[in-house]
Formats: C-alpha cells, structure tokens, sequence
C-alpha cells in the first residue's frame, strides 16, 4: 500500500495509540457517564479518519461493504457460541460465583436494561473494536509478515488497555490492586486474541464487534441472574 503524505506505519500506530491512551485515562476518571456513548464514537470515527488519511483502505481497517455479510455471520456464531458457554456457567454450582458482581446489582432498574443493551454496545464494544481490530489491527497487518504477530501485539495491547479501570476496581491494598490488574490483563487479552482471529477469519470488524458485545453484556445478564434468581 502507499502511504499518504508524511505518514508512516510507525506514524500511525503511535498516534492511535497516543490519542487512544489519553482518552482512557480521560474516559475512566472524568467522563460524565452521559457522555460515555457519543464521545467513544466520536474519538473511533476520528481515529478511522486518521487511519484512512494515513492511506489504510476499507478493506485494511475490516470496514468494507463486501465483507459485511460474512462479518454478520460469523459474529452471529460467535455471539450465540459466547452466550451458550455463559449459560453453561450459570448453571454449574461451582461457577455461579463468578457471575456475581455487587455493582452489577446494585444496577438501578433503568441501567439493568440500558448498560447490556445500549451502553456496552455502542459505547464499549464499537469504539474498543474499531480501535484494535480496526485501526491498529489494519496497520499492524500491513507492516508485519504473519498475520498472528499482528493478532498478538494488539491483543497484548489490549490487555494493557484495561489496566486503568482494573485499579478502579480493584480492593483496598497493593496486593489486591497487582491481582486486579494481572488478573485482568491476562483475561483481556486473551479475549482480545479471540476478537483478532474474528476480525482476520471474517475481513470485517462487525464480527468481533458482536462478539465483543455478547461477551460484556451477556455477562452482565448473567451476573443480574446469579444475583436475582439463583441466590
């Protein structure tokens, strides 16, 4: 591919990577909540603006017309796959506790419906999806030889992208914050490897956009299950 102007692979990715960084710490400790959708889709156009001035095409950033269909298809499978192993989950004794989470219930009656619906969607799963599987993904397929460095890199970088509201989350003491951030970098990434294979096998982001969402918001349900009816 050309690269437009004075634009570079290493161009592109430190400046995704910059824009994206700021906007986590900014998003995670300032955002108003009722900013949280249309400013993380405003921050993912722009960025695929950036990339598309960079010289990445359509089809390089998993957003091409053609490849939507088989993008729906496979994400589709992978949304009722994710949600069968969850199901699964909610049903063995021994794992209904991980399902359990105190904010999750603590959910007022209009967040129960909105957060997995609306919020996770759109405000997570789009705007995180088109930043590693779209941007990032899409520049680092182009300047690396095997299609798994790429996969690999940004799901390392994804892990780490979930440091921030790791600490927020995590108990009183350092032991429990280093467990917290270990714990949940291991985890992000390895998800971020499964939305990576997703991405590459369909062409397009719409199916680990849909896996994406299935994860965080039929996990959420499922948590509003282990809290409400299991019990």
């Amino acid at each position: 591919m050309a690269w437009q102007g004075e634009w570079t692979p290493t161009r592109l990715i430190v400046t995704v990577l910059a824009i994206s960084v700021t906007w986590n710490i900014v998003g995670n400790l300032f955002l108003p909540s009722a900013a949280y959708i249309p400013a993380n889709l405003v921050i993912a156009a722009v960025l695929v603006v950036i990339a598309r001035r960079a010289g990445l095409n359509p089809a390089q950033l998993g957003l091409a017309r053609a490849d939507l269909g088989r993008g729906v298809v496979i994400g589709l499978a992978a949304f009722l796959l994710i949600g069968l192993v969850i199901g699964l989950g909610l049903v063995v004794p021994a794992l209904e506790e991980v399902f359990q989470d105190d904010s999750v219930g603590d959910a007022s009656d209009f967040d129960r419906w909105f957060v997995p619906l609306v919020r996770i969607p759109l405000g997570t799963a789009v705007y995180e999806e088109v930043v590693f599987r779209s941007v990032l993904l899409g520049a680092f397929l182009v300047t690396m030889r095997r299609t798994w460095h790429a996969v690999a890199v940004t799901s390392v970088l994804f892990g780490l992208w979930h440091i921030v509201p790791a600490i927020e989350s995590a108990g009183d003491g350092a032991v429990a914050v280093v467990g917290a951030v270990v714990g949940t970098v291991f985890v992000t990434a390895l998800g971020g490897v499964l939305f990576g294979v997703l991405r590459t096998w369909s062409r397009s982001v719409v199916a680990p956009i849909l896996a994406h969402t299935a994860t965080n918001s039929l996990a959420f349900l499922a948590a509003l299950l282990a809290i409400e009816v299991l019990d």
